[in-house]
């Protein structure tokens, strides 16, 4: 790197001072700068693969009259760019002009047919293909805008086709940056294009700069770009596509070092731009967004865009260094499209006012994943009928006699009742008919309109009455009469918005006319595609000890054990409890913990509670699940667990096995379903202590309890600006209010908590047949799922204990899970008396240790299929259970192009 030693530089030299200490946070610049890291190796897979494609690649090059006799990487992203090409899902119409004859595998229709299988394999080309040219669109609309020449400087460039396709921009130099190699085969590529298209090129296309960047240890790099062209008094965008992954990290620190300084020197342009699709490491080793800021704050830039892939081996970023005066540039101002939302989960919730501001009301709750609406009960049948197309819609199902049931919940203790309209669009009402106030729910749903079994009152779109079958006989066919009545009924039902959005569906509390759809929590765009896993749990205590169940992460380690293996696969079990770390944080979205092991770990998981409501776990891989916590009822709630799982190359090869997906969600709800009894043992414990004893909700903390007491003081605070302090729905006169269920030290008065229990022993539960009311206030919405409805997945736990002890000896179900059910484990197996393992060895943990859940997740999708026999049809069987296996095998081999 060059220095500057006239007094009129003496902020650059300042700035280079803050920078080296941002790159090297251990002090020094001489000895200590030499003890770099050097590049991973590549593993054995990789090299594998490596090996393979290149001998495939340099078959489809025997015949190429360009003299490219290549198998690099770079050469196989040209054929992936030519492939998504002609599928139309990036503009690279030069990537094929530039292949051999038989590019036309790749470039024909029929090659679409043939390579379906092989997309998805090339989303992480698109996807950043597509990140750097909308950076570069804007970056030259900048250029041209101010009448200015502009460079563009390409690192790790390979046979990318980028300077090519803008040519057409007469204000760009383009520079490109690789191995010497490389440059050279380019060279070729582009003399042989230019020959087949003379007159459809300018010239003027690119300088290039052959070179291993591993050389720059001592900077010089700009003093390179200098020589062959660089005008440091034009603006300029240096991009890094894939390249620092294979550049050490003494060399990459003086980089950084000289781009960031770049338009800091006294002759050149303020307005430059650094952009990736790259590795940040060392530097930037986990994927959030705050963290990435922080570092690129340190290099004195702005961070203008950002996401993260593969727990934050690969960032896309747009930065702009600050000008000498320490300010945002022109440049970095028009690039900046909106605001960074920090979050550190892929799902962000827009809704912040309520952050610092509590509040249950002006809020939308996830209440129904959309097959619920659709009549469907499992998501197991769901997940078989969508197949790998999450968004599709499902037909409506109805019931074994032919009838067609609306979805009918609480929310906040207010019965609700969603239908599908005609169009299909949900519509959600207060479950009561302003006719006589039977309960909606008991009703049907025909074509698209919700009709009331006791009179036949008939509701359409957005509620409104459209047929009362007595009111034609009181005004003898006056059709203008019959108008105005249904106008009145209309206006006297109690309507909620409601919306389809990320496959749930939600309710707005608060004012209808105050929905706003734009606070709705959504995944951050541009993100790594996951496939989502659903999961409903049905709990009989109230929301807030589940919530506060999901913020406790020391219980995972403890209760759980590692109990179930993506528990056990991330370290938490009682044995690491000794190392756990938690750090309290706050983001845009929420507050929360993260968690490591040891004082330097790296972050493991992260959990954060997203008001009012919702509790999300992450972690560095992109992993995510989301707990929507409904209160349902004083003493009821149910939980929408949904998990979302990063759908890179292995996924998608495992889901395209045919029947794999279906069984996938039963394996996964057979994991919530174990881990939910657990939780609610204990739950249902504290409840009896805490409600019916008067207990203290907490009398001593803990570690990760600091979490509670944010929580807590949320809640609080929310609960004092509710109507009388109470958020519950009372009566349709708004006469009287349930209370909430909670101990002493959330402030309660004594009355609230007398009433509390007073309340939770008016109506007699009856073990037999149920009378109407006693059916509709207990079971609405129905407890069709663990751990209230357990026992399904209780006798499941006998084959699994059957096998356990079979193969290994070891202790069956947890001591939880049979707490919970009164400890009734006989069985003829004697379960209850397992073969403990000799102390002398390690409890083995193997596959085989779960095969009774396999078992059971493979007989629940055999279910499914046989009870959608019908719906499906005999193509569509054998579509789920064998049409896909040409595809499986495509994906699978196709792995070289990832």
């Amino acid at each position: 790197m060059f220095l500057l030693s006239t007094r009129s530089h003496r902020k650059y030299f300042f700035f280079t001072d803050k920078i080296e200490t941002a790159l090297n946070p251990r002090g020094g610049k001489s000895e200590e700068m030499d003890d770099f890291a050097e590049v991973d190796e590549q593993n054995v897979f990789g090299k594998l693969s490596d090996t393979v494609t290149g001998g495939i690649f340099k078959i489809l090059h025997t015949t190429d009259d360009c003299g490219i006799k290549d198998s690099s990487k770079n050469l196989r992203v040209l054929w992936v760019r030519a492939l998504l090409n002609n599928y139309g899902e990036i503009n690279d119409d030069i990537a094929g002009k530039l292949l051999p004859s038989t590019s036309g595998l790749v470039t024909s229709e029929y090659s679409k047919k043939l390579f379906e299988p092989l997309r998805k394999f090339g989303e992480w080309i698109g996807s950043r293909t597509t990140f750097i040219d909308s950076t570069l669109d804007d970056f030259l609309s900048f250029s041209t805008s101010s009448s200015q020449s502009c460079n563009v400087v390409l690192f790790g460039s390979g046979y990318d086709t980028r300077a090519l396709r803008y040519r057409g921009h007469g204000n760009a130099n383009f520079y490109e940056v690789d191995l010497p190699e490389v440059v050279e085969g380019k060279g070729k590529l582009y003399e042989s294009y230019l020959k087949k298209h003379p007159d459809g090129i300018d010239k003027k296309t690119s300088a290039f700069l052959g070179v291993d960047l591993n050389k720059y240890g001592e900077g010089g790099l700009i003093e390179d770009l200098k020589g062959i062209g660089l005008d440091e008094t034009l603006p300029t965008m240096f991009v890094w596509e894939a390249v620092l992954f294979y550049v050490n990290e003494k060399p990459k620190r003086e980089i950084f070092k000289e781009l960031y300084s770049f338009n800091k020197r006294p002759s050149a342009n303020p307005n430059a731009a650094v952009v990736f699709t790259d590795s940040l490491k060392p530097f930037v080793d986990v994927p959030f967004t705050s963290e990435t800021d922080s570092f690129f704050k340190s290099l004195d830039a702005d961070l203008i865009e950002h996401r993260a892939r593969w727990g934050g081996a690969v960032h896309f970023a747009t930065t702009t260094p600050k000008n000498r005066e320490g300010e945002t540039t022109e440049l970095g101002k028009t690039l900046k499209k909106e605001d960074l939302v920090m979050s550190y989960t892929p799902t962000q919730n827009f809704n912040t006012a309520i952050i610092d501001s509590p509040s249950f009301t002006s809020s939308w709750y996830a209440v129904a994943y959309t097959w619920q609406i659709s009549g469907y009960d499992s998501p197991i049948e769901a997940s078989l009928l969508r197949g790998n197309d999450y968004a599709k819609v499902l037909p409506l199902k109805t019931d074994k006699d032919g009838i067609l049931k609306p979805f009918a919940f609480k929310l906040w203790n207010e019965p609700m009742v969603i239908y599908r309209d005609e169009e299909g669009q949900p519509v959600c009402v207060t479950d009561v008919c302003p006719h006589r106030s039977a309960p909606l729910s008991m009703g049907t749903v025909e074509d698209g309109e919700l009709k009331c079994f006791y009179h036949g009152w008939t509701f359409g779109k957005s509620g409104e009455c459209t047929d009362i079958p007595t009111q034609r006989a009181v005004t003898n066919q006056n059709l203008e009469g019959d108008k105005k009545v249904r106008k009145r009924v209309s206006d006297c039902q109690r309507r909620h918005a409601v919306v389809e959005h990320e496959g749930m569906v939600w309710v707005w509390k608060g004012e209808l006319l105050e929905a706003d759809p734009s606070l709705l929590p959504s995944k951050r765009s541009g993100d790594m595609e996951t496939q989502p896993i659903e999961t409903v749990l049905d709990y009989n205590v109230d929301y807030s000890y589940i919530i506060e169940n999901n913020l406790d992460s020391p219980h995972l380690f403890y209760l759980h054990d590692g109990s179930v293996p993506p528990i056990e696969s991330i370290g938490m079990m009682n044995k690491n409890l000794p190392d756990l770390r938690l750090r309290p944080f706050k983001d845009d979205c929420g507050f929360g913990h993260m968690g490591r092991f040891g004082d330097t770990g790296r972050v493991k998981k992260l959990l954060r509670f997203d008001p009012p409501n919702v509790v999300r776990h992450g972690g560095v891989s992109g992993f995510e699940e989301e707990f929507h916590i409904m209160p349902i009822a004083p003493g009821r709630s149910r939980v929408l667990l949904r998990q979302h799982l990063p759908k890179g190359p292995i996924l998608s090869t495992i889901t395209g096995v045919p029947g794999m997906l279906p069984f996938l969600t039963a394996l996964v709800n057979n994991w919530n379903y174990h881990i939910a009894l657990e939780d609610g043992a204990v739950m249902q414990g504290q409840s009896h202590m805490i409600e019916d004893l008067n207990a203290p909700r907490m009398q001593f903390g803990g570690l990760g309890d600091d979490l509670m007491s944010r929580y807590w003081a949320w809640r609080r605070e929310a609960h004092a600006k509710a109507p009388d302090g109470n958020p519950w729905f009372g009566t349709l006169e708004e006469t009287a209010k349930p209370s909430i269920k909670t101990g002493t030290t959330y402030g309660d008065s004594e009355d609230v908590i007398r009433k509390a229990r007073a309340q939770s022993t008016n109506i007699v539960r009856v073990s037999q047949s149920l009378g109407i009311k006693q059916a509709y206030v207990q079971e609405t919405p129905l407890p069709k799922y663990a751990p209230m409805n357990g026992e399904g997945y209780i006798t499941a736990l006998y084959w699994d204990n059957a096998v356990k002890k079979l193969f290994q000896g070891l202790e069956p179900a947890s001591t939880m899970l049979k707490t919970s059910k009164g400890g009734t484990f006989d069985d003829p197996v004697d379960a209850t008396s397992p073969r403990e393992a000799p102390k002398d060895r390690a409890v083995n943990r193997s596959p085989i240790y779960h095969i009774g859940n396999v078992g059971v997740a493979t007989a629940a999708v055999g279910y499914a299929l046989i009870e959608n026999a019908g719906a499906l049809g005999a193509e569509g069987i054998a579509e789920r259970l064998g049409g896909r296996t040409m595809e499986f095998v495509g994906t699978f081999f196709t792995s070289m192009f990832n």
